[in-house]
Formats: C-alpha cells, structure tokens, sequence
C-alpha cells in the first residue's frame, strides 16, 4: 500500500492502514514529514511555520494522538482572541458568551443580531463538519450577502471580516460563510490544546511509527483492476517503478492531476477551480513579555488597510518561548503576503515592524527583540468561495468509493489539519473496505 505526500492527511491515511493490518509505504517529495504542520527552534523560540490553533474540538485528531500513544505531549492551551476597535483589545476566551455580553466592542443592536448567526449555525448542526462539507448547502451564501440579510455593517466590520482575513488570510468578499459557521460551532468559546515542542510533536510522532522515504518525488499513478502502478524518482535522482495494491494520494489539490493522469473529470474540474490562499508572516523573540492575556489579536480594516494578525505565541501555547520571553508573529493576508513574498528577509521585518507600529500594539517591542524569523507558506489553505461547495458535491460523485487510488486533503472540508487529519482516516477506511480489511471501532478504519 503507498501514501503519496507525508503531511498530516497522508501520515494519518497510513497510520490507520497500518492499524488494519496492510504494509504501507510514505513517500515524500520534501526533507521533513508535516507539510505546514511543522515547527522550527530557533535559539530556543519553537514557530509554528503555518498550522498553530488546535481547538478541543478537533476529536478525531485527539483520538489519533491517544491511540498514537501521544497524549502525554499536550498540554491545555491558549483560549482567548482579542479584536481591535479604537486602538482597544476587546477579548473573548472560554466564556464567550459571557464575554460578548459584557463587551463595549458591539452595540446592543449587534449583540442581538448575534443570536441570527448562533440560530443559523446551530440549524445547520452537523452538515459542518471536518468530513465533508457538500451537504451544508446553506454555508455555500457569500459573506457579503448573508451579512446584508441577517446581520449589519458593525458585525460585518468587527466580527465577519477579521475572521476571515484571521482564519482564510483572504477578505470575506471572496468567501462563503463557511467558515463563519465554524467558527462559531468549533473554535470561539472552547478550549485548546497544543505541545511543548510544537505542532510537529504529531507528524513527527506517527512517521517514527511508519516507513516513510523523504526526498522522494511521485510523478505519475496508473489503476488498474486489482494493482496501482507508481513512478517516482528517489534521492538518487533515477526513476523507479513500484506495483502496490492501492495508493492513496495527500497532496495539494492542484497537484493531483499531474501525478493522476486518471483523475475523474468532475474531481478534476473542483481541483483545478481551487483558490488558495498565501500567508506570510514574521516573528519576533522579544526579551519582556508585553502585559496582554491574548493569545491572538484581530486586526480589522477599520483599524489596519486589508486586516492583520498578531498572534502572541508565549500566550497561545506552551513551550514557543524561553521563561519571561515572548514570541510575536504577525501575519499579513493573501493581498499583502503577495506583495511582500519575494522580497529579502530584512526588507520583510521591515515591514512588519512599520506595520506593528502603525497598530500601536507594542510600542516599545523593537528594542527587545533578539531573534526574528520569516515564514512562507504558499499554497497556506484552499479558500471556500461562495458556489464552492456545490463545486465540491460535485467533485465526490464523481469518485468511485471501489477506486484503489484515493485522495486525503483538506479540500474536501476546512482549510485546516484537522480535516487534513479526518480525510486521511476517511482515505484509509475507504481503502480498507476495498481490499477486504474493513476494521471498526473507536479512531480505525471502517469507523464513520
């Protein structure tokens, strides 16, 4: 059996097949196992190079963790965003509703408005999920439009926009409402959890327990009736060819056409419609921690042209920063990420230091910095426009559920590891089914 791509959706797609019994093989084109959940030291400050946030309500990446024999490498975590309006940071943790009451950042009119949004969240129930989000038909309405219809332009300003530009990197007119009902279902008002060592302590923790072959780059995968034949050029830069009984492929979803000439039309034509967006963003080891409790600050075009994030790390989790250290990290959105990505690492601090001064968040943070780290992602999560859930339901149907090659990405839900984490499993469940090797209970395969 193969996995083609060693980020979290292929490691816990072989993770789960080992489980049930198969011999799996990872290839991986990169150096390191994690895609974009990855972290790196740097003089004893841990960055999060792209995935940060691991809300409890990701359970199915929880089950992978115990049943990895992991759980004893996280710890309760950050829990409370901030939002800037008028140079002020109004915060909102674990007990948001009560929080949202109290709150001076909205007018009564806006906090009643609110419970449209719960009421429509909660009505849609669990058709938002991190399986898949092709029968949650109501989420695929623009941003802009359900915000006209149900809410007002305060909300819109303070709440709609900063957590797309926060959560997608991307303005909500490019946006469905995805991700705002997500937001309110699975990430605001609950808990979080994360690893001293970083965001990596997971796929590092599976791949140890995998054969996984780094630096190898798979070109082409051709089914047949009971084999897959795969071509893929090693570390000795020579081409190789393998036959296996099934693949699964965990790769952007751009990059699946070009190593699955077969790729179903309807599958093929969703994938090749996928925007993504690109997050750059700088951060920065300071020498005295800033007096605030957040663990990652809104910034809303109201405040800042096109939006930002300041994530104050030191808060969000364990471990990202030496005692009485800090660690700041601001992310720009696509517009600006764009703008700025090609340019030298010094010109890129630059700018994020004008930036941060311009918000007026931290003030005197230039003398205290002794480390700074810029971080590139790109492609950094597919993008959920309005229309593109339709284009996704369509994207399935044309799968066959008997195919021995079967995709694993966080296209098939949220931009985000935990549903990068569940298509692996729901990959590796379909496989097993296939083959014959269908194991159920708790976090295996054959589990829904």
């Amino acid at each position: 059996m193969g996995v083609v791509g060693a980020g979290i959706a292929g490691l816990s797609a072989a993770f789960r097949l080992q489980q049930a019994g198969f011999e799996v093989v990872v290839l991986e084109s990169s150096q390191h196992v994690g895609g974009r959940m990855w972290t790196e030291e740097i003089d004893g400050y841990r960055i999060d190079v792209a995935a940060a946030m691991l809300p409890d309500s990701y359970h199915e990446m929880q089950r992978l963790i115990q049943d990895a024999g992991l759980s004893n490498e996280t710890l309760p975590s950050g829990d409370t965003y901030g939002f800037l309006r008028d140079g002020k940071v109004h915060r909102f943790g674990r007990h948001a509703l009560k929080d949202l009451i109290r709150t001076r950042m909205l007018s009564i009119d806006s906090k009643l408005r609110l419970i449209r949004l719960a009421v429509d969240a909660k009505r849609i129930g669990d058709r938002i999920n991190f399986r898949d989000l092709s029968k949650a038909y109501e989420a695929d309405e623009a941003s802009t439009s359900y915000t006209a219809r149900r809410l007002n332009q305060e909300l819109f300003d303070y709440i709609i926009e900063p957590l797309s530009v926060n959560y997608y990197f991307a303005p909500p007119e490019q946006l469905s409402m995805a991700h705002i009902y997500l937001a309110v279902r699975e990430a605001l008002g609950i808990g979080y959890f994360n690893a001293p060592t970083g965001v990596s302590f997971l796929p590092i923790g599976l791949a140890k327990q995998l054969d996984v072959h780094l630096n190898t780059k798979v070109t082409s995968l051709e089914e047949h009736h009971d084999s897959v034949t795969l071509t893929y050029e090693g570390p000795d830069h020579q081409q190789h060819r393998e036959t296996l009984a099934a693949c699964v492929i965990a790769l952007p979803g751009p990059a699946v056409a070009d190593v699955w000439p077969g790729l179903p039309s309807g599958m093929r034509t969703y994938l090749s419609g996928l925007r993504y967006s690109t997050c750059l963003h700088v951060s920065f080891g300071l020498t005295q921690r800033p007096d605030e409790s957040a663990m990652w600050i809104c910034v809303p075009r109201r405040e800042f042209p096109d939006g930002l994030g300041v994530c104050l790390d030191h808060n969000r989790a364990p471990g990202r920063a030496p005692d009485g250290r800090a660690l700041i990290t601001l992310y720009w959105p696509t517009k600006q990420s764009e703008a700025l990505i090609d340019l030298p690492d010094e010109q890129v601090v630059a700018a994020a230091l004008r930036d941060l001064e311009r918000v007026g968040l931290f003030p005197d943070m230039a003398k205290q910095i002794e480390m700074t780290r810029v971080s590139r992602c790109r492609p950094c999560v597919p993008l959920t426009h309005p229309g593109s859930i339709a284009e996704l339901r369509l994207g399935r149907d044309s799968l066959s559920p008997t195919s021995r090659i079967v995709l694993a990405g966080d296209y098939f839900s949220f931009g985000s590891t935990n549903s990068a984490l569940t298509s692996g499993e729901s990959a590796a469940s379909q496989l097993a089914t296939t083959l014959g090797h269908p194991v159920t209970g708790p976090g295996q395969p054959g589990t829904n």
